[in-house]
Order: structure tokens, then sequence, then C-alpha cells
């Protein structure tokens, strides 16, 4: 009989709801079934997306009321046991009885590229021949074969005759594997009698695009230093002239731009492509060079990421002839290796990488200089990090008749300047829906590389005022000559539209162009970053999807009923609001000696986030400056301990980043994106006004056993681009499904809107629970989450039933005032069966507006209009009309009647005088 889990992989549960008779819902996408046991106005058996689990919310606690489709087939059928519910089911889908091999029995089936480079390896030492012949050094094969990544392919098609494409035959194989699992993703082939193919040089089996080969991808780890060649051959020949060298293989032009290459920051990148020709007429591309132009581009787009690239200067790339020479692999083979170590490390000199400043240079040129800037360009030249003029030329005698002119050169900045960009940065209603922008900002983004800051270039981005201010330039490093560093930088004006590109400047998961993607800090251009974004400077944690599993498993255990993997959900959830339009911030609550600080510094650790201590927070602008611009979690630490002043702005920072709010500040109309999800922790946070835009979790008396020292960091960058993958109409869809499902689980009623909304909150992050599910690989019913988040979640719109409505804040006040004498309006209070309070609501709100000891209490009410304090009492039920009565020899009118029993029910307790009966 199959396993259960066999069971769950092969039955989808609407499939099954249908031959069990059950009522799906009314509406289109709804996937919800109504109970076959009592009848039920709205459905109340949810599904979830992967048609693998279900939930009767109408049966909590009952017997299988949920679970796969064996619980179904139990709960819906009335079967006691397991067993006849799984002949029921091979029964009904007609699934054979035999008993199928256990999984550690036969090994799963290799893929094709898998298949070959296991032929490829067993024969590897047959590649030493031809490799030889090619000038590559034993020591140097036998470094790949030992890394599995060179072998030898001798198979040849029994259909497809000799010399016909598709025949094979003999092939050095280098066998490409994944950079950090060392999986086989494909192999190469570079047949040795291409004639006998058809012709065909070389092949590949396996993926093609956004794939590089390496030899030992364990060099890249310790290397500062990486070459990026065109074929394995030229690696090969790299490593035969360097042996410690690491050497990167495009395996395709096209790779340049599907390749993910932000994997080489703090890396030295030299690109030596291949040293092409242009092609000639009638060809098409006429006058272009595939190889410098791909070079071209692929040092730009290692610009953008703020990685150091240069070129390998191929002009003197000549052999004895005079010819030019195309490739490493060639000049090894006319000038040897130790020449060749030499050749790779001569970068080209020039401003512009790719421009030579020498005329009668064939093909098409990088950029257009006109003719005033290109008598001056020759003088400038570049190494790494430095930049040096040439300020004149000496004429010198040969004696000969002769004259010989020396460059006399001089040191003009003590840095390079890589790029100078044009970047159109989306606005903030682009970044965060994906609309079509209608005001883009324009800057021009400096890359500049340092020797303090070795291969990683420092970038700032600059308004047209400042690309000629020298003194903004002289904080990267010294400039000696000012007039002649201004003549560069207008040089360099002309290839703005090089680098140019559209960003966003957002970190976390957003909209660039209308197409969703992960933001990191790098890839973000701030005028002020330190000012504008707490993760200005972020790179996410990356990881495999089993540390991801070990970290969720770790919080889901320290800590009881779930109360520490929720903030972990929460912060990871944080990154739909892009999808799903808001996020709830989160209140993390604890007595002393709970293990809260501990927890929360594992948390940051987890995921790297930041929490702010108190003394940070202490004005409105810091404040502002620890939620801009990112999605990615932050957390403000004891925020009670801060002035009134503070809380009340705090506060109404956290109403507007729900969502999203746009602010400016300062002169030059600094933007500010205010967005970031904030986790508030202490014994006492004062968010009585937030309770409709946040969720709880309670580690008091939870406390398990403490999460290991060795815990990795969770792959937060892969569940990002885990969810580039979705869409904001299926999320959406998904969240409708989700929500109804917990207003099913919820306390709320109807007519309680604040409830509802409650319960809106901890369904999105209930619905982020079911997608890190879906990334981590684990089952959703794990632990019991969803019944712990439903039960923390009655339980807060329980306890704060009273705290949702700011009348009750208010009168909370007024009594206070009456109790203490300090309360000087005409009020009453009337005894007997009914007590009452006899009082004008204008008058409590006249006296919290007018009293110098309310002001910081007033200034945080967010209702300060009688007309909305009173209907929001009679709303409650609270007033049982109006009244007219004599008060201190008075008579007063218009006098609301306030029933202290009803007050009692929402938790106010009156303290009525004798004098002041009536």
């Amino acid at each position: 009989m199959a396993s259960i889990e066999e069971l769950k992989n092969r039955v989808d549960l609407h499939d099954l709801a249908d031959r069990l008779g059950m009522q799906r819902g009314k509406g289109t996408g709804n996937a919800n079934y109504h109970s076959p046991f009592h009848k039920d106005k709205s459905p109340s058996i949810g599904i979830d997306k992967t048609g693998k689990h279900f939930r009767d919310y109408s049966a909590e606690g009952t017997p299988f009321a949920k679970g796969s489709c064996v619980d179904m087939v139990m709960y819906v059928k009335g079967l006691a046991e397991v067993p006849e519910a799984m002949r029921w089911l091979h029964d009904e889908y007609g699934i054979p009885y035999d008993k199928k091999a256990a999984p550690n029995e036969p090994r799963p089936e290799k893929s094709r590229a898998e298949y070959i480079a296991d032929k490829c390896l067993a024969d590897a030492l047959k590649v030493r021949e031809y490799l030889n012949g090619r000038h590559i050094s034993d020591a140097v094969i036998d470094a790949a074969i030992r890394a599995k990544t060179l072998g030898f392919n001798s198979w040849v098609s029994p259909k497809v005759q000799a010399g016909e494409v598709g025949h094979g035959g003999d092939a050095a194989a280098f066998i490409v594997r994944d950079r950090i699992s060392s999986a086989v993703l494909a192999v190469d082939l570079r047949y040795l009698d291409p004639d006998a193919n058809g012709g065909v040089k070389t092949q590949s089996q396996g993926d093609k695009d956004g794939v590089l080969w390496c030899a030992d991808w364990k060099r890249l780890k310790t290397a500062t230093k990486v070459w990026i060649v065109e074929s394995s051959i030229n690696a090969l020949s790299i490593l035969t002239a360097d042996a410690f060298a690491c050497v990167l293989v495009l395996r395709g032009l096209g790779n340049v731009d599907l390749v993910d290459w932000s994997f080489l920051r703090n890396k030295h990148v030299v690109v030596c492509l291949d040293n092409d020709l242009p092609f000639q007429e009638p060809h098409k591309l006429a006058g272009h060079r595939q190889g410098p132009e791909a070079a071209w581009k692929l040092v730009e787009k290692l610009t953008s990421l703020n990685i150091s690239a240069m070129l390998v200067d191929q002009a003197g790339w000549k052999n004895e002839d005079g010819d030019s020479i195309n490739d490493v692999n060639d000049y090894l083979g006319v000038w040897g290796a130790d020449k060749l170590r030499k050749a790779i490390d001569i970068y080209e000199p020039w401003l512009i990488p790719g421009l030579p400043a020498e005329s009668g240079v064939l093909g098409k040129k990088r950029v257009y200089l006109p003719s005033h800037d290109f008598q001056q360009y020759w003088k400038f030249r570049t190494r790494p990090d430095f930049t040096n003029y040439i300020s004149k030329m000496e004429e010198k005698d040969d004696g000969d008749d002769g004259v010989i002119k020396t460059p006399v050169i001089a040191d003009l900045a003590g840095f390079r300047v890589a790029s100078l960009s044009r970047v159109s940065v989306a606005s903030a209603t682009a970044t965060m829906t994906g609309d079509p922008d209608n005001q883009p900002a324009v800057y021009f983004a400096v890359s500049v590389q340092t020797p303090r800051h070795g291969a990683a270039l420092q970038r700032r981005v600059m308004m047209d005022e400042q690309l000629h201010n020298i003194d903004g330039w002289k904080k990267f490093g010294p400039v000696w000559i000012p007039s002649a560093f201004s003549r560069m930088i207008n040089i360099l004006e002309r290839t703005a539209d090089l680098g140019a590109r559209h960003a966003a400047n957002f970190v976390g998961l957003a909209y660039r162009e209308g197409q969703l993607v992960v933001n990191e800090g790098a890839d973000c251009y701030f005028t002020e970053p330190e000012k504008q974004c707490p993760y200005h400077n972020m790179s996410f944690p990356t990881g495999s999807v089993r540390e991801a599993r070990t970290v969720i498993s770790a919080f889901q255990s320290t800590f009881k009923q779930n109360a520490a993997l929720l903030p972990l959900v929460w912060s990871l959830g944080g990154h739909l609001k892009a999808l799903l339009g808001f996020w709830p911030h989160m209140m993390i609550q604890s007595d002393k000696g709970s293990g809260k600080s501990t927890f929360i510094k594992r948390l940051e650790r987890a995921i790297g986030m930041t929490m702010f201590s108190g003394q940070s927070l202490q004005t409105e602008f810091r404040l502002l400056t620890s939620i801009s611009h990112t999605s990615h979690p932050v957390g403000w630490e004891e925020l009670s301990a801060r002035r009134q002043e503070v809380i009340d702005k705090a506060v109404g920072m956290l109403q507007e980043n729900y969502q999203y709010t746009v602010t400016r500040r300062g002169t030059e109309m600094t933007e500010y994106l205010l967005c970031a999800p904030v986790l508030l922790a202490g014994e006492d946070v004062p968010v009585r006004s937030l309770l409709g835009k946040i969720i709880r979790t309670d580690l008091t008396g939870k406390k398990g056993p403490m999460m290991p020292d060795d815990l990795p960091r969770f792959p937060v960058r892969g569940w990002l681009e885990f969810l580039t993958r979705l869409s904001r109409n299926e999320v959406l869809a998904r969240y409708r499904e989700v929500r109804t499902m917990c207003l099913h689980a919820s306390r709320a009623s109807g007519e309680d809107d604040g409830a509802l909304r409650m319960s809106g909150n901890y369904a999105a992050v209930y619905m982020a629970w079911m997608y890190l599910c879906e990334y981590a690989g684990i089952d959703a019913d794990q632990g019991d989450f969803d019944a712990d988040l439903f039960e923390e979640m009655n339980r807060h719109i329980g306890e704060t039933s009273a705290d949702r409505e700011p009348w009750v804040w208010i009168m909370e006040t007024a009594l206070s005032e009456i109790a203490a004498g300090r309360f000087t309006f005409p009020y009453a209070w009337e005894s007997g069966a009914n007590p009452a309070l006899l009082i004008r609501t204008s008058h409590i709100m006249d006296h919290i507006s007018s009293s110098n000891h309310l002001r910081e209490k007033w200034n945080g009410l967010p209702v300060k209009s009688d007309r909305v304090f009173k209907k929001q009492m009679l709303n409650a039920g609270v007033i049982d009309g109006d009244c007219e009565r004599t008060i201190n020899m008075r008579r007063v009118s218009n006098l609301q009647v306030i029933s202290l029993d009803k007050l009692k029910t929402f938790g106010l307790y009156a303290t009525p005088s004798t004098e002041r009966t009536v």
C-alpha cells in the first residue's frame, strides 16, 4: 500500500472534495467548501493553495477536522482507522496496492547532464593529450580532474553518420557545477575533430543561461582577484601561467546580461575576453568587435554593482609577424606561460575603459569624443586606484639630428573615477506599486576606486551642480591639479549614457521598471544614504533552503506555542508589502527574565535586522530615518521610556507606514519613503492608538530550550527571490482566501470594524507562513502554527475590545480628573436603580484641551472634536439620552446621561461623590 506521503502528493483535495460530494462555496476563486455536517451561511472548510491541506474552522478540536487527504476521508466518511481511509483512496483513484520501493533503495534518476558527466569523468585522463597539445600543463589538468570539472567524452551516436551534425566523437568535457552546491548543471563539449560532428566545434548539454564554469569554485572564497574569459581553454591557459589564479568562464557572450554578478563583490575583477577583429562588409555587424564590446558591457554591469573591473590591455598582443593575437590560449602558444602571466596583469591605462587614445584603432568606438575633447583625452592615464596626468612632453636631442619626446607624468588624483552615469530613480508610487512612473528623479552616479577601500568601489550620487564641485570630489581623496581634474570630469560627462540605468531607492522587495526585483543597498542611489535608509549598505544573508528549515525549526522550539516563530514569520513576511499594500507592526510582550532581550538578539542575527535603542530615537528626525526606504523590519527598544512628545510622534509615524507615505525634509527637500515594519519591544508598549495596525506575541512563561550558538542565518536573499516569482493578483487572491479563514476562526463580530481589521493583520502573517512553507519545503501544519496564531489573535481581540475606541481613553482621563477634583465644569451624579454621570461631552473636551498638565495627552489623542467623541459614545450605547439639572444653584441644560453600569463593561469605573448627587 502507498505511504501517506505518496498519497498526499498524488491526491488533490479539490478533486477529492468533489468525489466526497462536498458543496463548494459560490464566488470566483473561492476555495472553501460548506460543512457536510451542519448548515453554514458561509463556507467553513478551507483548502490551501497547494491543494494538499484542509481545515474545518467550524469544528475546532474535532478529530481529523484538518490535515491531509487521509484526514479528509476519515472526517467526511466518519472512518476510525487510517488504513481504512487509505484503502478507500486506493480504490477511488485506482492506485495499485503493491508497495513502492523505499526512497533509499533505488537512487533518484539522474539528469542528462549528470549522466554525461559521470561518463566523462570515468575517462578523464584521456583528455590530457588534447590539452597538452593546447599548451595546458599537466598540473592544471590534474587539478581540474580532481575537482571533477574536467573529463573526456567518447560517445558516438549510433544513428547519425560521421560528418553529420550530432554524430559526436572524442571531445574534451568541461563539467559545469553549481557555485554553492557543486551539483552538475551542464557539460560543455569541445570536439577534437569538428568535421566528424558535421562541423560543430562545441556543444553544451544542460543549463547554459546565467551559468559559469570554473575549474575549482573553492578558490573563489579566498581569491582577491578574479579573471573572466570566454572559454574554458582560455581559463586553463591562465591557470597554466598562474596555478593559484581564480578564473571564471562566460560560456557565451550572452551570459554577460544573464549572470547575477553580485557574488563578486569585494573582488578585483580582470576582464580578458577575446581580442576579436571587426566584422567586415557585407556582414550585418560590420565594424563591430564581439569580444571587446561584450567586455565593455561586462565592465558596466560590474561597476553598477560597485565591483572594481579592469580590462586587460590587448593592444600589444602581436605574434612574431606582427599579426593580432585573438585570445589567451593563442598568446600562451606564441609566447609561453611566463610572458602570459605578465600580459594578463597589464591593464588598459585609458580614462574610459575600452576607448584607446590612439588614432587608427579598428572597429566601432565605445563612445564618440569631439575633437576638442579627444585632443585632451590622451593626457589622462589611470591605474586601478590612481589617476595620472601628462602635463607636457619634453623634447630631447638623440644625437642623430632627431628629437625624442618624453611625457612628463604628474599625479592628478589619489583615486580612479570608474564611471559617471546618469541614473533615473523611480518615484515612491512606481517603486511600491509597479505603476508607470510619472515622476522619476534624474541623478548622476559616480563610482570611484580608492586605495583605502580596496576592490570595493565607492559610490556617490550627485546633482548637476555638484559634478564640478572639487570640494565634493576631495572627499574621495586628494586632487592635486584641480583645473586638469575639472577637464577630466568634463570629458567623462560624455559617458553618462554608457552606464545609464533605472533604479529604485528601496531596500527589499520592490518594483523597478514594472518588474518585481530584490533590491539591496548597492542597488540604490541615495543622495544622503546614511540619513535616508537604515539599510543603505545592506546585503541580504544568503544560504540554502536547508538552512532556512534549520532556522525555522530552531525558532519554533525555543519558545512554546510558536511565540518565537511568530516574530520570525512576521519579519520575513514584511517584504510582501509591495504585493499586499500593507503590513502590520509587531509588539513583543514579556515579563522580566522571560528571555526577550536574548531572543531579539538572535532574531537580529538570523535575518540581519537592526534594533534601535531608545537613546537613538530621541527626535522626530531620528525616528523618520530609522524606517525609511525599506521593507526589511527594524526594531524600537523601550519606546515607553521616552518623552510623551517623542512617543506621540513615533505613534503617528507608525500609523503612516502601515502602508507607505512619502515626506520631504530639509532645504534640499530630500525624499523619505516611510515604509519599514517596526518591531516594538518592551514591558509596556504604548500602542493604544495602533491596535488596528499591530499584532503581538507574548513570551512570558513559554521559555523552551536555547537556540544553538552555531545556528545559520536565514537565507533572506533566496526568500526574496522566491517572492519575485509571485504576482500581485495571485497574492491578493490568496490573502482574501486566508482572510476568510481567519474571520471564521476569529471571535470578532461583523459589526466590530476594529476587530475585523486586526483579524486581517493576523491573516497577512498566516499567508506569509504559508508562502514560507512553500519556500522551505515544510508542512504548513508543522507545530500547529495556525492554531497558535489564531489563539493569539482572539486573545488580542478580546483583551483590547475597550482600548480600540478613542472615546474610552477620553472618558478614562475625564473620570480621573473628576476624582482628583480638577474638573471645573458643571457635572452631577445620579443615583438610584440606574446610576449615571450627568455631564456635557463638550465640557470634557474643553477641559482636556485647556489643562496644561493634560497637554501631552491632548496632543496624542486621535479624536479632538466633541462631535466625533459624542458620536462614538452613542454608537457604544453608553449615553442614555440628555437631561437638564440644577447644579450649584444653576440650571444646566443639555447634559448627557452616561450610564455607569455600561461604562463598567468597557473597563471604566467612576467614583461618585455624595456632594454632587442629584
